[in-house]
């Protein structure tokens, strides 16, 4: 079996095809900002371009409106049944959460397959999964399974693009590269912004580290990263050696592990 996973997200469409429980290939497209019609024709160009073939579709996706528009193109363009495309939703699901502390309506699909993914891959351990990208997404799952919550604040890029949009004479500034070491009180505009957003953000990671490990209430716990900006957060923060794992497919595994999780008998 062929299974196409697909996590849409806030600003990319990530990819990744498995085979017989392998991820064989996987790759990203911006074009998650756009209208339905511009998505389905992305979306039909991004897989003919790769030329993979699959049976199955797996699914989760934070963009409600972009949605409709990708299981009709999946199911129209590439002639699947709708059996054959599943979507991740936590209400029609199997889950190996307990998720009596929070209404799983109201969580964002990637965080749940974050945190899925997470339980599943490492049962019997309280985790804190954070993940990286547009948002920054701290998950937090105890040892026996019990989903608690988390946080959700701006991702570093978010936080470096939100000055310069919303003042007139800000410059786009870069961190590509910054170490905690390259940070102090600047001296110039773009060296001010730096200090601010650099070390704002490694002081708001820290925080939320700090609750995220109190809340688990426990000294045996492993910190997860994942998502596109893992590792420049990380380093910027100077956080790389506080986290036991750095997994930037966590949330593709996740999909498909959860497919499979759905289709065996096997539990948790």
């Amino acid at each position: 079996m062929n299974l196409l996973a697909v996590d849409i997200g806030n600003t990319d469409i990530k990819f990744g095809v498995f085979q017989d429980g392998q991820l064989t290939r996987h790759w990203r497209a911006s074009g998650t900002r756009t209208s339905p019609e511009k998505f389905s024709a992305l979306l039909r160009d991004s897989l003919s371009r790769t030329g993979v073939t699959f049976d199955r579709v797996v699914y989760s996706s934070v963009v409600p409106i972009i949605e409709l528009a990708f299981r009709k193109t999946i199911q129209y363009c590439f002639h699947l049944s709708p059996s054959q495309v599943f979507a991740i939703d936590p209400l029609k699901i199997r889950l190996p959460l307990d998720m009596s502390c929070y209404p799983p309506n109201q969580l964002g699909m990637d965080r749940l397959v974050n945190a899925c993914s997470a339980r599943l891959l490492y049962p019997d351990t309280s985790l804190v999964v954070v993940d990286f990208g547009t948002a920054t997404t701290f998950d937090l799952v105890t040892a026996d399974g019990v989903y608690l919550g988390g946080a959700i604040a701006p991702g570093l890029y978010t936080m470096a693009e939100g000055l310069p949009e919303r003042t007139s004479r800000l410059p786009h500034v870069s961190l590509e590269g910054l170490t905690p070491q390259d940070l102090g009180m600047g001296t110039d505009t773009v060296s001010c912004m730096q200090a601010g957003i650099g070390i704002g953000y490694r002081g708001l990671m820290k925080e939320l580290l700090r609750e995220a490990v109190q809340a688990l209430d426990t000294t045996e716990y492993l910190l997860i990263a994942t998502g596109g900006l893992a590792e420049t957060s990380l380093r910027l923060c100077g956080l790389e050696k506080h986290f036991m794992a750095l997994d930037p497919m966590l949330t593709l595994q996740g999909l498909e592990r959860l497919y499979q999780y759905n289709h065996t008998t096997a539990k948790v």
